[in-house]
Order: C-alpha cells, then sequence, then structure tokens
C-alpha cells in the first residue's frame, strides 16, 4: 500500500508538471516546435536512462533506486524557477525523465518480484489506478499560477518529498533482486531474447504509450477542428481518464480470472471498435465523451495489464530487464503516436485522429490472435488461465 500511495504522489506532480511547463511556455508565445520538441525532451530521458537503470537496481536495490531517483526528481523540479532559462528547462526536463524512468522501472520491478500470478492483476490494477487519479489530480495544479512562478513547482516537490520519506521507512529485504545471469547473452541480444519471451506483454506498452502520446498530443489539434471550447476538450480527456480509473480493478480481477492474454484482447478490440465509431458522434458532445469514457475503460489498463503478464511469463531473474524493456517502448510509443496520428490529420483529414489509433489496435489484435494461435500449437503454458 505504501508502494501504491507513493507512486500515485510520483503520478500527480508528472500531470502536473508536463501540461504546466507547456502551459507556462504557451503563455510566453514559444513556438509550438519549440514547445513539441521541449515536452519530447522528458521522454527522451526516459528512453535513455531505461537501460541503465537495471544496472542500478541489481547494484543498490530497488528501494535505493527510488530514494536517489526521487531525490534527483525533486531537485529538477525546483530547478526550473531557480534557473527560468528556455534552453536550461529543456536540460532540465531530459533529467526529470531519468529520474522519472528510475522512479517507475524500479517500483515495477519490486512490485513484480514481490506479487503472484493470483494477485498480480488486482494489484496492478491498483498501481495504475494510482497513477491514474494522480494524472487526473495533477493538472488542477496549474491554477496555483496565479499565486507564483514558485507555487506549482513547490507542490510538486512536495509531492516528491512524501513518497522519498514513506519509501525509506520500508525494509530494505523485499527490494533485493537476484544476481543476473553471468552466461547468458547480454547487451541488444539480451533485450531480444527477453522480449520474444513476452512479445504480446511487451507490445501492449507500445501500444498504449502511441495511445497516451496520440491523445496529449493530438486530441486538442481534433478538437479545435471540431470547433470545440478548451473546457471540452479537457473534460473530455477527464472523461477518458475516469473511465479507466473506473475499469482499473474489474479488468485487473478479470484477467486474474480469465488471463492475462484474454482481457488484454478483450480490452484492445472494444477501443478498436471505439476509436473506428469515435467519428460518427464526433458532432454530438454527449456520444463523444460517452465513447471516450467506454474506450478509456478498455484501454486505460493496457499499461498495468501488460505488466502483469510480463510478471507471469518471465523468470525473477529476467524482470529487471524485462521492465526496463517494457517502459522503453513506452516511451518509443510515447513518440511515435503524436508524430503519426499528427501527420495522419495533416494529411488525410482531421478523423483520422480517431482512426489512427483505431490501426495501432488493428495491428496489435491480429497479432495477439495469430499468437496465441502459435502458442496453442506448440502446447506452451503460456496459454493457461495464469497467464
Amino acid at each position: 500500500m505504501a508502494i501504491l500511495v507513493s507512486i500515485g504522489l510520483v503520478g500527480m506532480t508528472q500531470g502536473l508538471i508536463v501540461p504546466l511547463l507547456s502551459f507556462i511556455l504557451e503563455q510566453r508565445e514559444v513556438t509550438a516546435v519549440f514547445n513539441g520538441i521541449s515536452t519530447t525532451a522528458l521522454f527522451f530521458g526516459v528512453i535513455v536512462a531505461s537501460p541503465f537503470i537495471e544496472l542500478v537496481v541489481r547494484k543498490y536495490g530497488a528501494r535505493r533506486t527510488i530514494i536517489y531517483s526521487n531525490w534527483l526528481a525533486l531537485l529538477m523540479t525546483l530547478a526550473f524557477p531557480i534557473w527560468d532559462n528556455l534552453y536550461a528547462w529543456i536540460l532540465f526536463r531530459v533529467v526529470l525523465g531519468i529520474a522519472l524512468s528510475g522512479i517507475f522501472v524500479s517500483t515495477e520491478i519490486w512490485l513484480n518480484t514481490i506479487l503472484t500470478s493470483d494477485n498480480r492483476g488486482r494489484m496492478f490494477a491498483f498501481y495504475g489506478l494510482a497513477i491514474a487519479i494522480g494524472l487526473m489530480v495533477g493538472p488542477l495544479g496549474i491554477n496555483l499560477l496565479s499565486l507564483s512562478l514558485w507555487a506549482p513547482f513547490v507542490v510538486s516537490a512536495i509531492c516528491y518529498l512524501i513518497p522519498l520519506v514513506i519509501t525509506m521507512r520500508i525494509p530494505d529485504e523485499d527490494a533485493r533482486l537476484d544476481e543476473s545471469e553471468e552466461d547468458g547473452p547480454t547487451g541488444i541480444k539480451r533485450w531480444w531474447r527477453i522480449f520474444w519471451l513476452a512479445p504480446f506483454a511487451m507490445l501492449a506498452s507500445l501500444t498504449y504509450g502511441y495511445l497516451d502520446g496520440a491523445l496529449v498530443g493530438q486530441f486538442p489539434i481534433y478538437g479545435s477542428r471540431l470547433e470545440l471550447m478548451p473546457s471540452t476538450i479537457s473534460l473530455t480527456l477527464s472523461v477518458f481518464v475516469f473511465g479507466s480509473i473506473v475499469f482499473q480493478f474489474p479488468l485487473g480481477w478479470l484477467s486474474d480470472i480469465w488471463g492475462r492474454h484474454q482481457a488484454l484482447l478483450l480490452a484492445s478490440v472494444i477501443g478498436l471498435v471505439g476509436f473506428l465509431l469515435v467519428p460518427l458522434t464526433q458532432h454530438h458532445i454527449g456520444l463523444l465523451m460517452t465513447m471516450f469514457f467506454l474506450v478509456g475503460g478498455a484501454l486505460g489498463s493496457f499499461y498495468s495489464l501488460g505488466l502483469a503478464y510480463l510478471g507471469d511469463l518471465l523468470q525473477m531473474k529476467d524482470l529487471p530487464t524485462g521492465n526496463v524493456l517494457y517502459t522503453m517502448l513506452y516511451g518509443v510509443g510515447s513518440i511515435l503516436g503524436p508524430s503519426f496520428t499528427g501527420a495522419a490529420i495533416q494529411f488525410f483529414g482531421k478523423e483520422w485522429f480517431a482512426w489512427s489509433i483505431a490501426v495501432m489496435l488493428f495491428c496489435y489484435v491480429v497479432y495477439g490472435l495469430l499468437h496465441s494461435q502459435n502458442v496453442n500449437k506448440k502446447g506452451s503454458v503460456f496459454t493457461t488461465s495464469k497467464n
């Protein structure tokens, strides 16, 4: 429970910092291109740092890595108002992305090592729920700018300080990991081997990153071309997050009972149908929000379901590497999502905001069905209900 409270607070400050910085730059009439590059810098930090987090976790343990990462995130958060410079902020975002990578990867490794296949789905549902609530509440902190530039950054720093104190009080024994195999493949070969131990679970992270990046980066553009009010655009995104909050635990429970693979397929099919229908509801606000609530309920658990599936399929010694690769794929998806969706809108029309996401989900569903058939032919244990 302490870990879940901590990750919820971290999600809250992430949900504040990302839109806060973009809002400040927009108010200062910085170009959209520069603003976009600055936002991408955080995800670049996540991708760059992820391969090294495993080494740190194996050497110092998950608990100490979380503590070090929280300190770094806290210092970087306070650095923004201390050194108010556009180019320095890009560097600070990269370093903040490195710190967030350390926090999330270490926490996910830690949870996957202490949970079992019987409760992993439900506990990771709580994990996803904590992050979702944090991301939903966090943007409200933008209103603190009316007090001063410092106010929202100080609140964010406090949100890092609390989990720092909580983590320091947790016993270190549960956070220790097994040593990695000495005689096995290393580097890219090791990542490639581990990816193919759980490809459907791994691709859930890439798919969710694509969805997340497309929603955050391109839905405001889609909404503006529909001539929606800014308040309606933000409310629609909040409805998506609310749907994910409502259905996090039911889907996690279902995955424990029915199987992780089947739950991911069900969620992706619902999301696919939903995004195919979004253009049909785009001129009816009530229907559009209803559709976003449903697709949010189906797809909001994607990241946590994939993590739980990863824990089922990988051996303990491979979990750190698997979690690192999982986080990297999310970062890659977060960069590809707004890029591909933005290009689709520009060249084919606004409806392709939804259809671009639908294409990604269609590819995921097709692979999941083919992978399931191949696994069945091989008689793998991966098809049992515990996976």
